[in-house]
């Protein structure tokens, strides 16, 4: 049974604006708790004595550690690269620690990698991905979407706060059905074989 009363984790991510790789590090870290019947408070905050404070701390800080729960990418030399060029990015990272658990099978952790992941971690970096046909046509990215729901001029930190604590949730429903597709398509392709 669950601990109601349970102390919830905190995790601390950078305050203001938000994009998509700590929106999405912020959903699994989420949901990873669940699945262990924890819970979570979110923190957003570029104070340094709340890093200090955070069970974890993604897309802030200037410290990657797996070990410490710490993940940022924005230090000197990033996060690591993939062996295909990709630079992790905090929902990479945090993805890299928990997907596999959060998934349940290794296997559809490195499908979602490939399929969610990754776009997402090369968008924030900084890398293309997507092949153009027209150098007027982009694509519509999941952070172009999270820059839909960035609060207009003149808004509070707390309309920020909250559109975050929007668009976490709307990510949550994402992981979850990517997870039970992934999976899905996985039994699929073993039972083919």
């Amino acid at each position: 049974m669950i601990n109601i009363f349970k102390k919830k984790k905190i995790l601390v991510t950078h305050s203001g604006s938000f994009h998509s790789d700590d929106i999405f590090a912020c959903a699994t870290i989420e949901l990873w708790l669940k699945s262990r019947g924890e819970r979570a408070f979110v923190v957003r905050s570029r104070d340094e004595s709340d890093f200090q404070s955070g069970d974890f701390v993604f897309d802030v800080g200037g410290i990657y550690d797996a070990e410490k729960n710490r993940f940022d990418h924005h230090q000197k030399g990033g996060a690591g690269t993939r062996d295909n060029g990709v630079p992790y990015a905090s929902f990479g990272l945090v993805w890299k620690k928990y997907g596999s658990s959060l998934s349940g099978d290794k296997a559809v952790s490195d499908e979602i990698d490939k399929y969610l992941v990754q776009p997402i971690d090369a968008h924030d970096n900084g890398v293309d991905v997507y092949k153009r046909i027209d150098e007027n046509l982009d694509p519509v990215t999941f952070q172009d979407i999270a820059g839909i729901f960035h609060p207009t001029e003149g808004s509070s930190p707390n309309d920020f706060d909250q559109a975050f604590r929007e668009m976490v949730d709307l990510a949550k429903k994402i992981l979850i059905r990517v997870i039970a597709q992934t999976k899905e398509q996985q039994s699929v392709n073993v039972y083919m074989r």
